[in-house]
């Protein structure tokens, strides 16, 4: 075995429990987080961010950037807004598999490849890696390592 690439506790079935209780209890946060985001009248998925480039009129990105991005601060979402709540808890069982991918890759000696956001009016929108990200929420990261393009 190469290490690094196939050592036991970098492949997922080594992570496989752990990410399972994992997952569980971020699906269990997100099936609240959506009903008391109901009651309360709020959007329990993330925003898209085609409606925040509506609102704001933005027209260009700039130059990409390397930066930890505080977990916070990312609210939405290019591409997959609907399959997280705005936490970043997975809203389907359908997506465990993927989850346990980045789960073990959080764990692995390689550790996560950064994200990829866009910055717009102080927040971020992930472009690639929403798995990824939902996973360093559920360990309790508060920053992830992103490439940033800022979108005037």
């Amino acid at each position: 075995m190469a290490l690094g690439t196939d050592t036991p506790w970098n492949t997922t079935s080594y992570w496989s429990e752990p990410a399972e209780r994992a997952f569980a209890t971020a699906r269990r946060k997100a099936r609240w987080q959506t009903v008391l985001d109901r009651l309360r009248g709020r959007r329990s998925t993330l925003v898209p961010f085609h409606e925040v480039a509506d609102r704001f009129g933005l027209l260009r990105e700039s130059h990409e950037r390397s930066q930890a991005v505080p977990l916070a601060q990312i609210v939405g979402s290019v591409g997959k807004w609907d399959f997280f709540t705005r936490s970043f808890n997975p809203r389907s069982d359908t997506l465990l598999p993927r989850w346990k991918r980045a789960f073990a890759a959080a764990h692995g000696l390689r550790g996560y490849e950064p994200i990829e956001v866009y910055e717009a009016e102080g927040n971020f929108y992930v472009v690639d890696g929403h798995f990824r990200l939902s996973v360093a929420r559920a360990l309790g990261y508060d920053t992830i390592q992103a490439r940033v393009r800022r979108w005037l």
